[in-house]
């Protein structure tokens, strides 16, 4: 089997060495990335994977590169982190009588973010006041309790796209994975490592666990499970 992977920085395809990505449940992913170029690069970046006998590739991580450093003449190494760290940053906000859309779209406009909040009860209520002298970060964190909303959870989707809600009006319960026990090279209490699935990232659940940590380096996926 051979899985094919596709790196852009800015929207130009660079040709990949290496890749070591990891994705966590409750903070933006980050990832480090060796290339084959002659000079430091800059930009968002999109990495995409699938095997060979899929249809097209999956979107795997959105980012931004935050620095990028010489291995030697011919190659750069680029630590990136996913768009969603565009909101650790001071963002101070006070609004009166603001529903969770409305918090959603004020972090978005200031970070270029594009959100995606579920047509549900929760979006619309309005609370007397919602305000914060601290990063977005911390903002977009706190919504599920400031909101009410039950297992909440937000992060950075493959694509890019901020998800703000409930975990079950994401797109994982719907799209549960069952992989047979032959396919784990290695499982331990600390999480097990599988061949790379494209389509899983924090927040999937695999054989009846939620994925909370998720490592992609090679052909190989290093997953840390919590059950729901």
């Amino acid at each position: 089997m051979r899985l094919i992977k596709r790196l852009t920085v800015a929207g130009a395809e660079v040709p990949l060495v290496s890749e070591d990505i990891r994705l966590d449940a409750d903070r933006p992913g980050r990832a480090v990335f060796q290339v084959r170029a002659t000079a430091p690069l800059a930009g968002e970046v999109t990495f995409a994977i699938g095997w060979h006998f899929e249809q097209g590739l999956t979107r795997f991580f959105t980012g931004d590169i935050e620095r990028c450093e010489a291995v030697d003449g011919a190659q750069q190494r680029m630590f990136c982190r996913e768009v969603s760290a565009r909101l650790d940053a001071s963002m101070p906000v006070a609004m009166r009588h603001p529903t969770l859309r409305e918090v959603v779209t004020f972090y978005a406009e200031r970070t270029g973010l594009h959100a995606i909040v579920p047509e549900r009860p929760y979006a619309t209520t309005r609370i007397p006041y919602f305000g914060g002298l601290g990063s977005g970060f911390h903002g977009v964190a706190s919504l599920g309790e400031v909101f009410g909303i039950p297992d909440y959870t937000w992060g950075a989707q493959g694509d890019g796209r901020l998800f703000v809600g409930s975990w079950a009006d994401s797109r994982w319960p719907a799209r549960p994975v069952e992989l047979p026990r032959e396919l784990f090279i290695r499982s331990a209490s600390t999480g097990s490592r599988v061949v790379a699935v494209p389509g899983l990232r924090p927040g999937a659940v695999l054989n009846g666990e939620r994925i909370h940590a998720l490592r992609l380096a090679g052909h190989e996926m290093e997953i840390t499970c919590k059950r729901p």
